[in-house]
């Protein structure tokens, strides 16, 4: 009887075990799911504006865009870093 419940108890902690681990890995692919929509969504932001501007100012190419972007992005991390 002893051994039937110390069975039963291992049993119910493999159990608990099991899905906190299958929890785990849910929460790591929803989270990762969640980086890849965020990742779109700014690459979609991106193309957007890069559209927008250079169909707004003449004799301006996508990449002259997306450097002024990139430079526009270091001056601002530059700033908060001092």
């Amino acid at each position: 009887r002893t051994r039937i419940a110390a069975t039963d108890k291992a049993e119910a902690e493999k159990i608990l075990v099991v899905k906190a681990a299958e929890a785990d890995a849910e929460s790591k692919y929803l989270a990762g799911v969640g980086v890849a929509r965020q990742r779109q969504a700014i690459i979609q932001g991106l193309q957007d504006s890069v559209s927008n501007f250079s169909g707004n100012v003449d004799d301006v190419t996508p990449k002259d865009v997306l450097q002024l972007m990139l430079l526009t992005q270091y001056f601002d991390m530059m700033r908060d870093l001092g």
